[in-house]
């Protein structure tokens, strides 16, 4: 199975990060999904483009992805062009690890959030050190000489700090997305700064913006490929396993999130995780 479906299915990783140079000879399809963990990827080759939380971007080689835990995504794959990629996820602990030791390497995800912009493009990319890093990167994915994961491990945090202190330049601008309705990223918005609300609905959303329920409701669906109610369960859930993992209790955590009853909150979360929420879910295989 592809790394990108056994991640989708289980958005579970079981160390601080892992890397993987994933090359498709043949054309697929992904759903829309999202992870527990942080995820970069860089393109490489392919006719691709990739949606972040209802914005579309069209990838060009040497492309950077930076897709936040939460935010719902997918590629989409235009043809029967070899698809090439490195895939990095990476915890919220590395990250926070990396604060703690006085660099805040998760600068370069909010910044993109910031500027509503997903992907980072780096001018003249060959004559850059990020050329050589990614091909580093991509070299030690197959590699199992003496401390191989020490080596990777250095790689990413050089990959990392290349990437923000080039989103620090008071000049540099995030790539725009071909397409992001602006009604919908109102809507998305609107939804996120809510969440917790559990008087939230598809009418007191369409009244926001001021249009019919059903059309907005067509709407969200063809620019997300989530409904709005699913949209909204899926970031609650998120939510909700975030603050548990963070040490709050099941209960506070179903209520903190959004959800009116524990009922419905135990029956969605164990549905999406496979576990109860008191339980530590499955780790995946990494084969």
């Amino acid at each position: 199975m592809d790394i990108e479906q056994i991640y989708q299915k289980t958005g579970y990783l079981d160390s601080n990060f892992r890397l993987f140079h994933v090359i498709d000879q043949t054309r697929k399809t992904f759903d829309y999904h999202y992870h527990d963990f942080h995820k970069i990827l860089i393109f490489l080759q392919g006719n691709v483009s990739y949606i972040i939380e209802g914005m579309q971007y069209a990838l060009q080689p040497n492309d950077i992805i930076l897709v936040q835990a939460g935010e719902i995504h997918k590629p989409i794959i235009h043809d029967d062009s070899v698809y090439d990629r490195i895939i990095i996820y990476v915890s919220p602990d590395f990250f926070e690890q990396s604060r703690k030791d006085g660099s805040d390497l998760f600068r370069c995800f909010q910044q993109s959030r910031e500027r509503h912009s997903g992907l980072v493009r780096v001018p003249n990319w060959d004559h850059t050190p990020f050329a050589t890093v990614c091909r580093d990167l991509a070299v030690s994915y197959q590699s199992r000489e003496y401390a191989s994961e020490l080596y990777q491990q250095i790689k990413l945090m050089e990959f990392l700090i290349l990437i923000n202190r080039l989103t620090e330049q008071e000049n540099f601008q995030g790539a725009d997305a071909i397409t992001a309705n602006p009604v919908v990223q109102r809507m998305l918005k609107y939804i996120n700064d809510h969440l917790t609300e559990n008087d939230l609905s598809v009418d007191r959303i369409a009244g926001e913006a001021f249009l019919n329920r059903s059309y907005l409701m067509h709407l969200f669906k063809a620019e997300t490929g989530y409904t709005i109610g699913k949209y909204i369960s899926e970031k609650r859930l998120f939510l909700a396993r975030s603050c548990i993992s963070k040490g709050m209790s099941v209960t506070d955590a179903c209520y903190h999130s959004g959800f009116k009853n524990y009922a419905s909150f135990y029956y969605a979360y164990k549905n999406k995780y496979g576990a109860s929420p008191t339980q530590k879910p499955d780790r995946c295989s990494w084969q």
